[in-house]
């Protein structure tokens, strides 16, 4: 469709510096497709009359501008788009990243009998089963927050 109004574009714009009217053909293929030429192409090509006018050197400055000032918006949005999606990637990444340590972490303890930290002179204090039995399910829990499930 835009190929279609550019080449209707072009064709008014190649009549524009005659100023008078000209007489074209238009002619509908089977698809909606228009085409305009100085010369029927088939049978059904319909004879029309297009008069051009001069454009006004004003207007098409202002419409240049507005175009500009369109396609610099455009480009400010593609560029805050492509920020947007770098960062949400980082934060999938960060998110997985989390995920799997919490994974490991719970794997690790999970079936392991006997849990202990170490006190201040790096001794191993091991926690009674009620003790063990929570930092399991704290882990379990830290990694169903970090991994959303």
């Amino acid at each position: 469709m835009a190929g279609t109004a550019a080449l209707a574009m072009g064709f008014v714009l190649a009549f524009a510096t005659t100023g008078n009217a000209d007489q074209v053909y238009k002619y509908v293929d089977a698809q909606g497709h228009v085409t305009y030429s100085d010369r029927p192409n088939t049978a059904a090509a319909k004879k029309t009359e297009v008069t051009v006018q001069q454009a006004d050197p004003r207007e098409a400055a202002r419409l240049a501008k507005e175009s500009q000032l369109l396609k610099a918006e455009d480009d400010q949005r593609k560029k805050q788009e492509a920020n947007a999606d770098r960062v949400k990637a980082q934060q999938d990444r960060d998110k997985a990243t989390r995920c799997q340590a919490a994974r490991d972490h719970y794997n690790a303890i999970k079936d392991n009998g006997c849990l202990y930290t170490r006190d201040a002179q790096g001794n191993k204090v091991y926690y009674n089963d009620a003790e063990a039995d929570a930092k399991r399910e704290t882990a379990r829990q830290v990694m169903a927050t970090a991994c959303g499930s």
